[in-house]
C-alpha cells in the first residue's frame, strides 16, 4: 500500500509544474479528476483483463504486455502494439519523470541550465541509476537483483521521504498561511517570507531520523511500513508547532517593530 502511495506522491508534490498553467482553480481540478484517477482505473483495468485473458489466449499467464504482444502472430500487428508501447512510455515519463527533475535542474542554476540542458541532465541520471539493468540485459554482466523488488523497496523508502513534504506543504498552505500568498514577496527579501524555513527543516529532518532508525536499528518498523501516512503526519503536526513558534513568532516581532517606528 505504501509502495503504491509512494508511485503517486510524486506527482502529487509536483502537481504546480502542470496545474499553474490552469486558467482557473475549477479548472485544475477538473483536469485533475478527469485525467488522473480515471484514466488510471480504465489502464488498471485493461492490465487485469489481458492478464486473466492470457491464460486462454496463450496457455499461460502473462502480465508483461511486451512478452503479451511477443505471441502475436502478425508482424503487422506486433508492430503497431510496440510503435504504441513506445508511445505510452515516452509521454508516460516525458509527463511523471522528466518535467519535475529539469525544472528543479534549472532552479539550481537558471544562468547555466535552460530546458534543453535540464532534460539531459534528467535522462543523464535515470541512466546512471539504472545503468546496470542497462548493462544485464545486454549479456555484459549478471546479477540476482530484481528489479520488481527493487521497485518495491525504492518506492516505500521514497514515499518516507516524500511524506513528510506533503504534510508540511499541507499545514503551511491551509493553517500557517490561510491559503494566501503574496507572490511578489516570494521573489524579494521580504521577512514575511525568510530565506531558510527552519520550521519545514525541522519537520522534515526529524520524521527521517526516525526512518532511518527504523531502517537501520529494526526499531519503529511499523513507521518505515506505513512511511508515508505516518511522515506525512509527523512533519504536519511538527512543522505546525515549529512554524507557530518560529515563523508566526518572527513575523509578529517584525510587525511590532514596524508599529513602533
Amino acid at each position: 500500500l505504501t509502495a503504491m502511495v509512494g508511485f503517486w506522491a510524486t506527482l502529487s508534490l509536483n502537481i504546480p509544474d502542470f496545474s499553474r498553467y490552469a486558467k482557473s482553480q475549477k479548472a485544475q481540478v477538473k483536469g485533475q479528476i478527469i485525467g488522473l484517477p480515471l484514466t488510471m482505473f480504465l489502464f488498471a483495468a485493461l492490465g487485469v483483463l489481458l492478464t486473466s485473458a492470457s491464460t486462454t489466449l496463450v496457455g499461460e499467464t502473462v502480465s508483461d504486455p511486451v512478452t503479451l504482444i511477443g505471441h502475436i502472430d502478425s508482424p503487422f500487428f506486433v508492430a503497431i502494439a510496440m510503435l504504441l508501447i513506445i508511445v505510452a512510455t515516452l509521454s508516460t515519463n516525458t509527463a511523471a519523470n522528466v518535467v519535475s527533475p529539469t525544472n528543479d535542474f534549472q532552479n539550481i542554476a537558471p544562468k547555466y541550465i535552460n530546458h534543453t540542458r535540464g532534460v539531459l541532465l534528467t535522462g543523464l541520471v535515470g541512466v546512471l541509476l539504472m545503468s546496470w539493468e542497462l548493462l544485464k540485459k545486454l549479456g555484459l554482466i549478471e546479477s540476482d537483483v530484481s528489479v520488481e523488488s527493487m521497485y518495491s523497496n525504492w518506492l516505500l523508502g521514497y514515499s518516507s521521504l516524500l511524506g513528510p513534504i506533503a504534510g508540511i506543504m499541507i499545514v503551511d498552505y491551509f493553517f500557517i498561511r490561510k491559503q494566501e500568498l503574496d507572490v511578489a514577496a516570494l521573489y524579494t527579501s521580504s521577512t514575511l517570507y525568510p530565506k531558510v524555513n527552519w520550521a519545514g527543516f525541522i519537520a522534515f529532518l526529524v520524521p527521517v531520523a526516525v526512518t532511518l532508525l527504523a531502517v537501520t536499528a529494526d526499531v519503529f518498523t511499523w513507521y518505515y511500513n506505513y512511511g508515508w501516512f505516518t511522515g506525512s503526519i509527523s512533519g504536519a503536526v511538527i512543522y505546525y508547532v515549529a512554524a507557530n513558534k518560529l515563523l508566526l513568532g518572527a513575523q509578529s516581532h517584525v510587525g511590532d517593530l514596524a508599529k513602533a517606528s
